[in-house]
């Protein structure tokens, strides 16, 4: 029998966090509650959750730079973020996902939406651990369980979840050419129609090595490729 996934679920709206956390219960979860950034840190990092559904707005604080601090963690940096808010402008989704929110949902949410996305992101975290390994191309090495790329005599350790996973990515499929709809739906898990690809390619490239940067190319009406 598969282990009970803990889910640690923060939101200061005790009626909504109650609801949230029944439905997720009856479908066999384990819910870990907090009402505020400091409690669920320490949950966090006492009870290490499977994966994190996190509201924007808390008392103490606020979801993204809850989420920074998950993804700056030495050895739980990859748990899984569902961003659950009823901020829906551009900006915000901007700033989550630059965070490192795998997901972003905007109130109201259905019940079974939030469970599909659950659900999908923990089969994605089981699939991520069975590819396992790391990447290695020419000069290149790219390590998923470090969250690292190792270049020449150069190490990268600032690229957000999102940024690397897009490298990855990139890396992985080269010379591929990936579309803007295929980073979206992919990586993003949504079908907007805006620059968040465009907007972490020029961020990636600010963060990497210029020799290393200039391998990430974009390739005119069709997307982003890496080419060495």
């Amino acid at each position: 029998m598969a282990a009970t996934k803990t889910l640690l679920l923060v939101e200061d709206d005790g009626a909504a966090r109650k609801g949230w956390a029944a439905n997720l219960e009856r479908e066999g979860y384990r819910v870990l509650e907090s009402d505020g950034v400091n409690v669920a840190y320490n949950l966090f990092q006492q009870e290490k959750p499977d994966l994190i559904v996190l509201d924007m707005n808390l008392p103490d604080g606020n979801g993204v730079d809850f989420c920074k601090r998950v993804r700056n963690h030495k050895t739980l940096h990859a748990t899984p973020v569902i961003m659950l808010t009823g901020r829906g402008e551009i900006d915000d989704k901007a700033a989550g996902f630059d965070a490192g929110v795998d997901q972003y949902l905007v109130k109201p949410v259905v019940t079974r939406e939030l469970l599909l996305w659950v659900k999908a992101l923990l089969n994605r975290l089981a699939l991520d651990k069975e590819e396992g390994g790391q990447l290695e191309a020419g000069d290149l090495a790219i390590d998923p369980d470090s969250h690292l790329v190792r270049f020449r005599d150069v190490t990268v350790t600032n690229l957000t979840g999102k940024e690397f996973d897009l490298f990855y990515a990139l890396v992985k499929r080269s010379p591929k050419v990936l579309t803007r709809e295929w980073i979206l739906s992919t990586l993003w898990k949504t079908v907007a129609v805006d620059n968040l690809a465009d907007v972490h390619i020029s961020k990636i490239r600010h963060k990497l090595p210029p020799a290393l940067a200039d391998r990430v190319q974009t390739v005119p009406g069709k997307g982003f490729r890496y080419f060495a």
